[in-house]
């Protein structure tokens, strides 16, 4: 299922592994971003941070960094 990021407090970059690469999307309190279904991604904290990720969670695969 899709995931939903929603940062309430500081900034972060979110790392998108997509067709054309990797796509960085700098989030900031208050903006929320859809990361599709299937699309490998992490966050790289930039100012200290409050994140809430709204996830299925089965079938959740991990990578190193």
């Amino acid at each position: 299922a899709d995931e939903i990021v929603r940062l309430t407090a500081g900034s972060a970059d979110l790392h998108l592994d997509g067709p054309a690469g990797i796509q960085v999307v700098r989030l900031r309190a208050g903006d929320a971003y859809v990361v599709p279904r299937g699309a490998w991604h992490t966050l790289k904290v930039v100012e200290s941070c409050r994140i809430l990720h709204i996830t299925m969670g089965a079938g959740t695969q991990h990578r190193p960094v």
